[in-house]
């Protein structure tokens, strides 16, 4: 016969199996530490950051999961799954285009806030699971544990993918619900335009849930203005492969022509800390122009390439209205001039994106 203290030891093996396998089976993880100020790490291409006291106005909730011990789930439209909380006014579809872009190093990201809610006394929680779908409808449903699946679709980013990664969070360095304690950045480029993004996460092991509820957020995107700045450029046919417009007429007399119908992206943060996103589409000569600009720091992307051209040189424009240019064109970052300066009330142009004729 077992003793009681066989009987509790063996009591508890089983709760931490059970445990583990709530949390699908997870191994002994890799530890990423964001329980300091300041702290920052890069897992599988994305960003994960600790993040200073957010304004309440800048955290617009899309997911909300509460429980004590181990806790998990999922936003959507349809009906909630495992430990989500309150309504659909708190959890929800999130579309793509709401989530803000931000430029770091040239790489284009999509931003999401993360507020945790912990007893002052046990304030630090464990990250153990962070997943990405998308889909093109809003009420995506039916998580499956065990194929990792959503919908029946498999995750488009998974912290875990290349092997089992826990993230501490530390709630005492920001006091206060809806107010951040984390930003994770994830690579724009995995979404693939997609129309709805849907955010898996499961907290608990080892670092219990033992507060309020757990929020993702986003902050709200702002409009390109009010404000008086400009930013334009061509996306063209560079005959000579030499980075430089040269438009009919020229001394040399070389045949570059501007591509109509290519979108173009402007993103950035304005000086007032507002994300900014708008795309626009070239006219007949190949040219776009973003208005209505406050001071900040941009980016400009060049969608797609036309049928038949491929890329070529992009070049950093010419500064006007007293500002001095400053932006950055790496050849590693496909389409993308970046790091763009834009000054209070200034105009830059000559923002080009040149292409080259396929087979030429």
């Amino acid at each position: 016969m077992l003793s009681a203290r066989q009987a509790i030891a063996i009591a508890r093996r089983n709760r931490a199996h059970l445990a583990l396998q709530t949390l699908e089976g997870r191994e002994v993880p890799a530890f990423v530490n964001l329980g300091y100020a300041g702290a920052e790490a890069t897992v599988n291409g994305a960003l994960l950051r600790q993040m200073d006291t957010a304004p309440a106005d800048q955290f617009q909730s899309f997911l909300r999961i509460q429980h004590l011990g181990l806790e998990r789930g999922y936003n959507t439209d349809a009906n909630f799954q495992f430990n989500v909380t309150g309504d659909h006014t708190t959890t929800h579809a999130l579309r793509l285009a709401d989530v803000p872009l931000v430029t770091v190093n040239g790489v284009a990201y999509r931003q999401f806030l993360l507020d945790i809610d912990q007893w002052r006394f046990l304030p630090r929680l464990s990250l153990d699971a962070l997943r990405f779908y998308v889909s093109d409808r809003p009420d995506l449903s039916g998580y499956n544990p065990w194929t990792r699946t959503l919908g029946g679709r498999s995750a488009v980013w998974d912290l875990d993918a290349g092997g089992n990664v826990t993230v501490n969070l530390n709630a005492a360095l920001n006091r206060g619900s809806g107010v951040g304690d984390a930003e994770v950045l994830i690579p724009d480029s995995v979404f693939r335009g997609a129309t709805y993004v849907y955010l898996f996460s499961a907290f608990g092991l080892p670092l219990l849930a033992n507060g309020g509820a757990e929020s993702w957020g986003v902050a709200p995107a702002a409009p390109a203005g009010p404000g008086t700045g400009t930013l334009s450029g061509f996306v063209y046919f560079d005959a000579d492969d030499d980075g430089v417009r040269e438009p009919l007429g020229n001394a040399d007399d070389v045949h570059e022509v501007g591509l109509r119908g290519v979108s173009v992206r402007l993103q950035g943060t304005n000086d007032l800390g507002q994300a900014v996103d708008v795309t626009v589409v070239t006219d007949e000569n190949g040219h776009y122009e973003f208005t209505g600009l406050r001071a900040g720091t941009y980016s400009v992307t060049k969608l797609f390439d036309p049928p038949e051209f491929m890329d070529g040189k992009n070049t950093p424009g010419v500064a006007g209205n007293g500002q001095v240019q400053e932006s950055n064109s790496d050849p590693a970052v496909a389409d993308m001039i970046y790091e763009i300066h834009l000054g209070t009330d200034a105009g830059l142009s000559e923002y080009n994106f040149g292409e080259l004729q396929i087979g030429i």
